[in-house]
């Protein structure tokens, strides 16, 4: 499978289980004067998370755009030594909003 074929699967396996898929949210951030840049898929979820805002869709999901170059999750050491470390990435998310839980 392709990266496209990857993403779409995923996308489509959780619109088939009601979430709503949200497009990629800017990897810049411009209103958030903590964060310089998206480094996690649930970056544009934060103010859900923390409960300054409600969320639309209790269901959702994305393939948010990614960049990791400094602070708690400095990937660039690692960067070209395996598979897996790498500095702009996509990551694929599903998330629910008070409407299921992990026991």
């Amino acid at each position: 499978m392709t990266s496209v074929e990857i993403r779409d699967a995923f996308l489509r396996f959780f619109e088939s289980k009601a979430h709503h898929i949200v497009p990629s949210a800017p990897m810049v951030i411009k209103n958030d004067p903590t964060l310089m840049f998206t480094n996690a898929g649930m970056n544009q979820f934060k103010d859900i998370f923390l409960g300054n805002s409600k969320a639309e869709h209790p269901r959702v999901a994305d393939s948010q755009k990614c960049l990791r170059v400094s602070g708690k999750h400095n990937d660039l050491e690692e960067v070209g030594r395996d598979t897996y470390h790498h500095t702009m990435f996509e990551m694929l998310g599903n998330w629910s909003f008070g409407d299921y839980f992990k026991k």
